[in-house]
Order: C-alpha cells, then structure tokens, then sequence
C-alpha cells in the first residue's frame, strides 16, 4: 500500500512538473526524476518542495537535457559520493553558496548540531556528579587524565599547567556556545574535593600526580572512535597566499566534503576570535621551515565517523592566546583571511555581538549561568575582555568586507 501511494505522488508531481512548467524544464525535471528513482533514498518531501519552488521559478531555472544555456551540469545525485557544480548566484534551489560568502540553507541542512543542547545538559549534571573509579594517562598534555566513571563513561580531565589553562578551555567552550558552534565536546567543571564521594576512590593518584587539594579541574566527553583530520586541499592552498577561499575554489567538491569544510569555516572563526594558536595557526607558522607540514593531521581537531569534526584541547585559547598575541598575531591574520565563506548562523552571531559592544559579558553571563564554579575559577580581565571585543569586530569587518568582492 505504502508502494502505490508512493507511487501515486511520484505521478501527481510529474504531472504537476508538465502542466505548469516550459518545455524544456520538462524534460529535464522528467529525465532527472527518472536518475532519481533509480538512485533511490532521495525523500519524496524534498522533491515536491523542489518542483514548488521551480515552478515559481520557471522562467528563471531552466535544466535542459541538451545542456542548452549552461557552463556545466547540476548532479541531482544526492548521495554521499555525489558530486556537483557551484553556481555563484543565490537563484538556483541545488546552490552551496548563497550571496558569494553564505553556505546555504540547503546545505546547512546536512551539517546537524554535532552535541545538541540537550545533550549537553545531561552530560553536565551526569559529569559533575559522577564517582572517578580510574584515572589513567591520555587526552594529550602529561597533566591531563583520562578518567572512567563508575558506570563506565568516560572523559577527560584538564588540570592544566596553571588554572589559566582550565579557564582558557571553559571560556573557549561557551564562546563557541555563544557562536551556535556545537563541535565542542561537553564540558563541566569540577573540584578536587578530596573527602567528597566523586575523587575518594582515586585520590592516591590524584597524590600521586602532585595535584593541589580543592583544585578546580574541566572535565569534556570523552569521543571515541575518531580519526587524526587533515586540512581541507582547497584551504590549504590558501594558506599564505592572497587568494581566498570562495566558490571558484570550492566547485565540484563532494557533499560530504562540503560539510566538511563548513565547519572548517567555523573553526577559522572560532580560532581566530580565542587566538588559539595550536591548531591550525601552528602549521602556518611551521611553513616557514617544513612546507610540507599541511600535509600532516591537524592539531587538536578529530573527526567522528560520522564525519563530524571535534575541536579539542582549547586550553590554549582567550587567556594563554591573548597573552601571547604578539607572537602568533601575524598567522591568526593569515588564517582569517584566508576564507571568505561562512556559515550564516555563525555570521549573525558575530554581528550580535558587534552590537552589543561587550561580548566579554555575554560570555560571562552564560557561563555564570551554565557553571556553579564560575565565579571561583574567574573570568575575563578588562583587557581580555577588550581583546576579545576587538576581534569579534575584527572578524564582523572581515565578513563585510567579503561581500562587497564583486
């Protein structure tokens, strides 16, 4: 019954394509729906909202199975493995690129919340309460621990060189909150409360570890089964160069890849706005002796099998970055401006707080919300917090600027 029903829509839409449509679109509607059918697990949702919107646009959008009047074909293979051309205006329904500088809508909708909200909030309470059975080496720097939870989950304890460092990881975290960037692992905060239920039963590794009593340490999911990620080749060629990355640089990429490199645009925010320097900042600066250093996995940065990319080990960001700016200032400008491509939610966030002129409050504001802890760990400085306001303008500027290329 599903089948014919199925069935029956496939053949009201084609009739719908016929009767409303020229002939030319037509035709090549009718062939791609056969292309369609034959690749299968394309939802029939999604295609009546496409006849829709060619309808209205008919005169417009014309795919002609003659190839008439275009430079190069649009794939309607919507599979993982399809490719596909990137037209450079925001008038065609199958577009990556809205405006020369927007992912679109369209292809934002294949990149979901990698850590959802939800998600994020019962992993909190679940970590801030839950009793440490195994510290163990792991999660990068000798003076992080990995740490199993007596029901068997997992995640990683950041006690840092100094508590700058935790304080830099947290803040990184709800700045990306902020930003509506979700690949940061979820994150609490903890004390190392000796005689309290949740650290008893490791304490003499805690000891051990030369750990202060009452230390206030992070904890972030632990992510299993990941891979090491490599910069993106059409980033990469950016790098260092006046070229930019835009739609002529991205054209013909896999759907998957696409995705990809949305949150490769993300990440060049994000890292630019925390001046996190050990991650893709570090390869720039290494390109001054090892010009093959782009072609090795990226710091700090993993990818689920999902494909999702995970931003970790932020430690380095808003505090520790901010002090040491004027080293790494000059690579962070590089890295900015290498891309003008950018997520849209992402672009609108900036502008909030372009704004509201105190994104340092903002940041406080959740994060005093978010974290019992908060005002015992501390905050932003003055200074930092003008730093941090200054390249959320920085980066507000660099976007604008990207639309007025011609």
């Amino acid at each position: 019954m599903e089948s014919e029903c199925q069935r029956a829509k496939w053949t009201k839409t084609r009739f719908e394509i016929m009767k409303t449509c020229q002939v030319k679109l037509c035709a090549s509607l009718c062939m791609c729906l056969g292309i369609l059918t034959w690749i299968g697990n394309i939802k029939l949702d999604f295609l009546t909202a496409y006849v829709q919107q060619a309808t209205e646009q008919s005169s417009e959008v014309l795919y002609s199975v003659a190839n008439e009047q275009r430079q190069a074909p649009v794939s309607l293979g919507l599979r993982d493995n399809k490719s596909f051309n990137i037209s450079t205006t925001n008038t065609k329904p199958f577009n990556a690129i809205e405006q020369r500088v927007f992912w679109s809508a369209w292809l934002d909708s294949y990149s979901k919340a990698v850590f959802d909200e939800e998600h994020e909030r019962n992993w909190r309470e679940h970590a801030r309460d839950a009793r440490v059975v195994l510290l163990e080496a792991g999660c990068g720097r000798p003076t992080n621990r990995l740490a199993t939870f007596a029901d068997g989950s997992r995640a990683c304890v950041r006690y840092g060189i100094d508590p700058d460092q935790v304080l830099g990881e947290t803040l990184s975290y709800y700045l990306a909150t902020l930003l509506g960037i979700s690949n940061l692992p979820p994150l609490a905060l903890s004390k190392l409360d000796m005689p309290g239920e949740q650290w008893a039963a490791v304490r003499q590794n805690i000891e051990a570890l030369e750990w202060s009593p009452n230390a206030i340490v992070s904890l972030t999911k632990f992510i299993p089964n990941v891979t090491g990620v490599f910069i993106p080749l059409p980033l990469r060629k950016q790098q260092g160069r006046s070229q930019q990355l835009s739609p002529e640089t991205v054209s013909n990429m896999t759907i998957p890849s696409l995705v990809e490199l949305m949150q490769w645009t993300d990440l060049i925010v994000f890292d630019y706005l925390t001046a996190n320097f050990d991650r893709i900042v570090s390869h720039i600066f290494s390109l001054q002796w090892d010009k093959r250093v782009m072609d090795r996995a990226t710091s700090n940065l993993l990818k689920t099998t999902k494909g999702d990319l995970i931003f970790i080990d932020n430690e380095a960001g808003l505090i520790h970055g901010y002090r040491v700016l004027d080293l790494w200032e000059r690579y962070h400008k590089i890295l900015l401006s290498s891309s003008c491509l950018f997520r849209r939610s992402t672009a609108r966030r900036i502008a909030e707080m372009k704004r509201s002129g105190n994104a340092a409050k903002l940041l406080f504001e959740l994060y005093r919300t978010k974290e019992p802890l908060a005002r015992e760990l501390g905050s932003l400085s003055e200074e930092q917090a003008l730093t941090l306001q200054n390249r959320i303008d920085v980066v507000y500027k660099h976007i604008k600027q990207c639309t007025e290329i011609t």
